[in-house]
């Protein structure tokens, strides 16, 4: 079974509004999907996200989206999220597939990326990184 809750920042979440620094000019606002079953990273992206005019998607279970980009949460069901990450790629070859987990995660790191991750990142570099693949400069206040 699959729960897929998804969020358009723009105008489903609480009713939002476009966020002011969206620019008419800027490339259209991306699309996102998370697996994972932390509502903290969840919460996370989904405003970061939310602040910049894209889309979210949390994804609980094994169908994922298409989605511009997918995170993969290697925190936690390590062995299910590596065997959906080369699910992903084979069904996917020219996906963007981010794993995010500890720093010091070596091992895990390497075998996600040989399962066809295009790139691992820290848990703290995941919202700064997802708004850099959707487009947004995070510089900018």
């Amino acid at each position: 079974h699959c729960l897929l809750l998804c969020c358009d920042a723009v105008s489903v979440c609480r009713g939002a509004r476009r966020s002011r620094s969206y620019d008419g000019h800027m490339a259209r606002p991306r699309s996102v999907a998370l697996v994972s079953d932390d509502l903290m990273f969840a919460s996370q992206l989904q405003s970061a996200l939310h602040r910049v005019g894209g889309t979210f998607a949390l994804v609980v279970g094994a169908r994922v989206p298409l989605e511009d980009a997918i995170f993969v949460d290697l925190n936690t069901r390590t062995e299910e999220r590596i065997a959906l990450i080369s699910a992903l790629r084979a069904e996917r070859p020219q996906a963007e597939i981010v794993g995010f987990c500890h720093h010091a995660a070596r091992q895990l790191r390497r075998e996600a990326l040989d399962a066809g991750a295009t790139r691992i990142v820290n848990n703290g570099a995941l919202q700064t990184v997802a708004l850099r693949l959707a487009g947004f400069d995070t510089k900018r206040p």
